[in-house]
């Protein structure tokens, strides 16, 4: 069974990693892996951030280079 990933309560901040790396993604919520997705096509261009249905707000906004993907 996959465990949902704990959110911190409204006024604190959670934390999102995303690792971008050929044609594979990895995101973490708050340390937890929530997704490893295979076979991207885009290869280059902009960055995008979104919410789906609330406001949302980011802060410590950090691209880093990265040489592949955590384990």
């Amino acid at each position: 069974m996959r465990r949902i990933p704990l959110l911190f309560p409204l006024g604190e901040w959670n934390s999102l990693t995303v690792e971008c790396f050929g044609n594979e993604i990895k995101v973490w919520v708050n340390g937890d892996l929530v997704n490893h997705g295979f076979n991207a096509t885009a290869k280059e261009g902009k960055i995008a951030l979104q919410a789906e249905g609330a406001e949302v707000e980011f802060r410590k906004l950090e691209l880093i280079s990265i040489a592949g993907l955590s384990e």
